[in-house]
C-alpha cells in the first residue's frame, strides 16, 4: 500500500501515517484485495471520490473531496459515515442503503444535502454516483464507491437568477412605484431560502431628518413604525446602520435585527438574526431613495455571490421604480391640465368612453355639464394673463367643491370646463349640480385677486339614444351652452334634443 498512498497526494500521506489498527478497517496487512483496489482508484483520481467500506461505511477519500467537507477533514478518514455526517443521512442514507442491500448502483443529480462543515448547518447540493464494490467471485457487496460533484453554487445561482428574472418580469408593467415595490417583494418572497424576509423602506422627502416608512414587506408577521420615529437612524439611535447606509450609499450588515425590533419571521427557513441593508438609488449622484432590508439565510455563507444577488435585486427595484415614476408622471402630464391640475380633454374623453359603456350595461344615465365662463376675455385684457390664469385656477377649485363626490371635473380648453355626473335619476338632480356650479363661479370675496363680475353659461346634456357616444354627449352640451349664452348668460340650459 505504500505505493498507493504515495500517489494519493495529501490524503495519501495522512493515510500512510495513520494507525489503521485503531480503526474498524484494521491493520493494512489485513485489507482484502477489493479494498486495496478501491482505495487505489480513489486516491489516484483527481475527481472527488470516497470509498465507504463495510456495514459501518468507513470513510476513505481523496484530495478532490477535501475541499467539499470543510472542517470535518481530515478527522473523517477511517470513521463511520453516519457518525461523521449524521445531518446528511436523511438525503444520502436511502441511496447508500439501496447499494449496500444489493439494489445496484444509483445516482442523483443536484441532491439537496445539509452539511455541518463550517460550524453551521449549511444548504448544499451534490450530484452523486453510488456504485457497489463487490467481492470476487461471489458478488457480495462490501462497500460503496462514491463519485461526487458539488453543485451548490450552480443550483443557488440559478435560483437567484430566476428570482432576478421574476423581479424584472413582474415590475416591467407596474403602473406606479408602489406597485413596483409590492411586486418585487412578492418575487423575493418566492426565494425565501435566500431571502427569509425583506422590507422596502422609503425616505420621507418631506423632512430633512433621516426618516423612513415601510412600503412593502414579506416574510414578517408585522413591521413596527420605529423607522419613522425621529432619531431612530441617528448614530446613537436604535438603527444607526440604516442611517449610515442612506448617507454613504453603502451596503451594510444589520446585526441582531430581529431581536432589536422584536420581529417575527413567518417563513419556515431558518434566518440569521441579521440582515443586509442595501441602498435603493435612483441613479446618478442622487442620494438613495430608500433601503432594501433583506434577511440573511442561516444556512448559506454570506459571500460575494450573496451580496451581488441582493445588490442586483436592489438595482432592479430602483430602476423599475424610477421608470414607473417617470412613466406615471408622463401619463399624468399627458392627461392633466398643467395650469389647474384638472384632467384635460383627452382624459375626459377616455373616461367618458368607459363610463358610457358601464351606464348602458346598468341602464343608468349620465349627466354632462359644459361650463363656459362669461367675460373671461375682459379679465385677461384688463388685468393681464397672470390674473386670467389665477382666475382659471380659482374657478377650477370652486367647481370641484361644488359638484358631488365622485363627479368628474375637467378643463376642456381656455375658459371651458366640463363636469361628468354618473347615475343621474332626474333632470332636477343634474340641474341642482349646475345651480351649485353657477353660484360657485360667480361668488368671489372682495379680497380675492380675481374679485370682479365673473359668471358662467352651462349647457346640460343627458345620455340617451341620440347621445350615446362621447362626441354626441359633449356636442349636445355644447349646443345647450350656446343657447344659455344667447338667453342672457349666467344660467344653465338643458339640451332639448335638437339636431346635432
Amino acid at each position: 500500500m505504500a505505493q498507493v498512498f504515495a500517489a494519493g497526494g495529501e490524503v495519501g500521506q495522512l493515510m500512510s501515517a495513520m494507525d489503521w489498527s485503531a480503526t474498524p478497517l484494521g491493520p493494512l496487512r489485513g485489507w482484502c484485495t477489493e479494498l486495496r483496489m478501491a482505495v487505489s482508484i480513489c486516491l489516484e483520481s483527481h475527481f472527488p471520490m470516497q470509498v465507504l467500506w463495510g456495514p459501518d461505511l468507513i470513510i476513505i477519500q481523496n484530495d478532490g473531496l477535501a475541499v467539499h467537507i470543510g472542517e470535518k477533514y481530515p478527522e473523517c478518514i477511517g470513521r463511520p459515515y453516519r457518525e461523521v455526517f449524521p445531518e446528511a443521512m436523511p438525503s444520502v442514507g436511502p441511496l447508500l442503503s439501496q447499494v449496500m442491500s444489493g439494489g445496484g448502483a444509483t445516482w442523483s443529480q443536484d441532491l439537496p444535502v445539509l452539511l455541518d462543515r463550517h460550524g453551521y448547518l449549511e444548504e448544499g447540493y451534490f450530484t452523486f454516483s453510488f456504485s457497489p464494490i463487490r467481492r470476487i467471485p461471489t458478488a457480495e457487496v462490501l462497500g460503496v464507491f462514491v463519485a461526487s460533484h458539488e453543485t451548490t453554487r450552480h443550483v443557488v445561482g440559478l435560483r437567484r437568477l430566476s428570482c432576478l428574472r421574476e423581479i424584472a418580469g413582474v415590475t416591467v408593467h407596474a403602473q406606479t412605484s408602489g406597485e413596483v415595490f409590492t411586486d418585487a417583494v412578492g418575487a423575493l418572497s418566492h426565494t425565501s431560502a435566500d431571502v427569509p424576509y425583506c422590507v422596502i423602506l422609503l425616505r420621507d422627502p418631506r423632512t430633512p431628518r433621516l426618516v423612513l416608512r415601510p412600503v412593502a414587506t414579506a416574510g414578517l408577521a408585522t413591521v413596527p413604525d420605529v423607522f419613522s420615529r425621529p432619531g431612530t437612524l441617528d448614530p446613537d439611535g436604535l438603527l444607526p446602520e440604516f442611517g449610515d447606509s442612506l448617507i454613504s450609499g453603502r451596503m451594510l450588515i444589520s446585526r441582531r435585527l430581529l431581536d432589536r425590533l422584536e420581529l417575527q419571521p413567518i417563513t419556515d427557513v431558518p434566518s440569521a438574526n441579521r440582515a443586509l441593508v442595501v441602498p435603493l438609488t435612483a441613479g446618478g449622484d442622487d442620494p438613495p431613495i430608500g433601503l432594501l432590508v433583506a434577511g440573511i439565510s442561516d444556512r448559506l455563507p454570506l459571500d460575494g455571490d450573496y451580496r451581488t444577488f441582493l445588490t442586483l435585486a436592489a438595482t432592479q427595484i430602483s430602476s423599475a421604480a424610477s421608470m414607473a415614476h417617470s412613466t406615471a408622471e408622463a401619463r399624468y402630464q399627458a392627461l392633466h391640465d398643467t395650469l389647474t391640475g384638472l384632467p384635460n380633454r383627452a382624459a375626459l374623453f377616455d373616461h367618458l368612453g368607459q363610463v358610457i359603456v358601464e351606464a348602458q350595461e346598468h341602464a343608468q344615465r349620465l349627466g354632462f355639464l359644459f361650463v363656459d365662463l362669461d367675460g373671461f376675455k375682459t379679465v385677461n385684457d384688463s388685468l393681464g394673463h397672470q390674473a386670467g390664469d389665477d382666475l382659471l385656477c380659482a374657478v377650477a377649485n370652486r367647481i370641484r367643491r361644488a359638484v358631488r363626490p365622485g363627479d368628474f371635473v375637467a378643463r376642456l380648453a381656455g375658459d371651458e370646463f366640463a363636469v361628468l355626473c354618473q347615475n343621474i335619476t332626474s333632470t332636477d338632480e343634474i340641474e341642482a349640480v349646475a345651480d351649485r356650479v353657477l353660484v360657485a363661479v360667480s361668488t368671489f370675496s372682495s379680497h380675492e385677486p380675481q374679485a370682479r363680475t365673473v359668471t358662467a353659461s352651462i349647457g346640460i346634456a343627458l345620455s340617451g339614444p341620440t347621445t350615446s357616444t362621447p362626441d354626441e354627449l359633449v356636442r349636445a352640451a355644447d349646443v345647450a351652452m350656446y343657447t344659455a349664452k344667447r338667453q342672457g348668460r349666467d344660467r344653465h340650459q338643458l339640451f332639448d334634443g335638437a339636431t346635432l
